[in-house]
């Protein structure tokens, strides 16, 4: 068994790579001896790994140990590009040694324990980069490169070690911030749940729990307290009406617009806005003032 969990397997053979960018690929599904880091730097594919499907995009990775069943797909007019490195782990000795980045780094030890056979995750640092200049030395195939080809394999195994780890802590934050920063730009618009899952990447169940946990509130709470901001500026710092506050924040009638601003501020539109407006009325008098040293002078304006 070739796997990276076993403690007799301290060395390592690269045994293929490629950096390639595939417009329609079918692979049958299949094993093999080697562990596998495939990255996608462009587009999407998905791998099929046993009866589960995964949907890889762009800065997403898979992970796979020795003999897990595996195939990839791309689909026809969805071109994907993919940093592909497959490794063998042994007992016999290589030049590329498991054992010095065992004792050094606690992520990759972390990695190790959890004996993951399967890992998908979004790429948290550098692995992208660390696989594109590990392939791009491999691919140079220069005899004397053997100990640079060494630290950059350990680099790729810090960077994966990384992400195995972190996983869950900076995956969620990521989903949440591309939720919310699509909620922030939709506001006026209707945003439904299932379209905010999609855009995000995750199914809904899983984004709701991502609001529940890190931010204390469902999915319409948070969106409905991002247009109550909206609402309360635009009631106190402009002069439009409160129909069309109602429209321009994402709401379909004024009747819903003021239900839900009372729920938030016990207090209608209206009255919020004669407790709490700022607008400036349009008239200065007769004219332009200008500030100087010495104080204000007004320069009277003349109308043709």
């Amino acid at each position: 068994m070739n796997s990276i969990y076993e403690r007799k397997n301290s060395y390592v053979s690269i045994t293929a790579f490629y950096a390639l960018s595939l417009t329609e690929f079918h692979m049958d599904p299949h094993t093999h001896s080697s562990c596998e880091i495939m990255c996608v730097t462009g587009g999407s594919c998905c791998v099929f790994v046993g009866s589960e499907e995964f949907h890889l995009s762009q800065n997403q990775f898979i992970f796979l140990d020795a003999q897990i069943p595996h195939k990839l797909e791309i689909l026809p007019q969805q071109p994907c590009s993919i940093l592909n490195l497959e490794f063998r782990c042994q007992e016999q000795e290589t030049p590329i040694s498991l054992g010095e980045l065992t004792r050094k780094s606690s992520d990759f030890r972390d990695f190790l324990k959890r004996q993951i056979p399967c890992l998908v995750s979004n790429d948290l640092r550098n692995l992208g980069y660390a696989l594109k200049d590990l392939i791009s030395q491999l691919q140079k195939g220069e005899a004397d490169s053997e100990f640079l080809i060494s630290i950059l394999f350990c680099r790729t195994l810090l960077e994966l070690s990384f992400c195995a780890v972190h996983s869950r802590k900076f995956t969620g934050m990521y989903y949440l911030k591309k939720a919310c920063g699509y909620i922030d730009k939709n506001l006026c618009s209707t945003i439904r749940i299932p379209e905010l899952a999609a855009y995000t990447g995750i199914n809904k169940s899983y984004l709701q729990s991502l609001f529940s946990r890190i931010l204390n509130c469902t999915i319409t709470e948070y969106i409905n307290g991002k247009r109550m901001e909206q609402a309360v500026f635009l009631l106190t710092n402009s002069s439009m009406s409160v129909t069309d506050i109602a429209f321009t924040t994402g709401y379909n009638s004024r009747q819903h617009f003021a239900h839900t601003f009372e729920k938030f501020y016990q207090t209608s539109p209206q009255k919020y806005r004669r407790l709490h407006s700022r607008t400036l009325v349009p008239d200065t008098g007769d004219g332009q003032y200008l500030m100087g040293e010495t104080g204000t002078t007004l320069l009277k304006m003349t109308q043709d």
